[in-house]
């Protein structure tokens, strides 16, 4: 279960040959690192897609700690609660590094929808997957301690990048996991005492990927997928 997530990601990123269909119906935009790109509650219908760099996307609570979400890449999307659902925007997002973008307007979409019935396809799957993986983070932040919310993540992100070294600071590990950066700290020391991480500046290395994907597998509290046959 816990590898889904990552091989699930690269189902929601549109490829090339979808980019230079999209690029057609949009409006590029070069956004510089730091800059908003829409607020939390915006109305505004609209498809945006990254095209390059990072997006930040996550929110400030009253006490104005900032809660990240996600960081998307080239090929993410973002937005379709906007066209699917006429809902606002639940989020702020924000350029990470200095950034590409294509917004697609609402009547552009549907342009692109009809002509090209194939990104419509791609959008809609790519939105089951998300759910999928937003469902089992909530179950890790419901069920599992800590640092095994953290060596999850870092897991993950090791394979999706086939770099068992994470650029991941303290802090970042902090937004990602919603905990104060002290629980964070705590949480490395713990998989460090444990030998599955060391740390150097800016970065997480995880020791043995092998030995990391074993440790999840017995950490992660769940009773194994039971199949079953349905009678039709």
């Amino acid at each position: 279960m816990f590898k889904s997530t990552s091989i699930a990601k690269s189902k929601t990123l549109l490829n090339q040959d979808f980019l230079d269909i999209c690029r057609e119906y949009s409006v590029l935009r070069f956004v510089n690192k730091g800059t908003q790109i829409h607020d939390r509650g915006d109305y505004k219908p609209g498809l945006s897609i990254v095209v390059r760099g990072e997006v930040k996307i996550g929110n400030y609570g009253v006490d104005g700690q900032y809660q990240l979400a996600t960081v998307l890449q080239k090929g993410d999307t973002f937005g379709e609660f906007t066209l699917f659902a006429d809902l606002p925007r639940t989020h702020n997002a924000q350029a990470l590094t200095d950034c590409e973008i294509y917004h697609i307007s609402e009547t552009n979409f549907h342009k692109l929808s009809t002509e090209h019935p194939e990104i419509l396809s791609f959008l809609l799957g790519s939105l089951a997957v998300k759910l999928h993986v937003t469902l089992e983070r909530l179950d890790d932040v419901l069920r599992l301690p800590t640092h095994v919310q953290l060596a999850k993540i870092l897991y993950q992100a090791s394979l999706m990048h086939s770099n068992n070294v994470i650029k991941m600071r303290q802090s970042d590990c902090a937004e990602r996991l919603g905990v104060t950066v002290l629980s964070a700290h705590k949480a490395i020391k713990k998989l460090i005492s444990l030998d599955l991480i060391s740390t150097s500046y800016g970065a997480i290395c995880i020791q043995d990927t092998e030995t990391m994907a074993q440790w999840l597998e017995d950490n992660l509290s769940l009773l194994p997928i039971q199949v079953t046959t349905t009678l039709t």
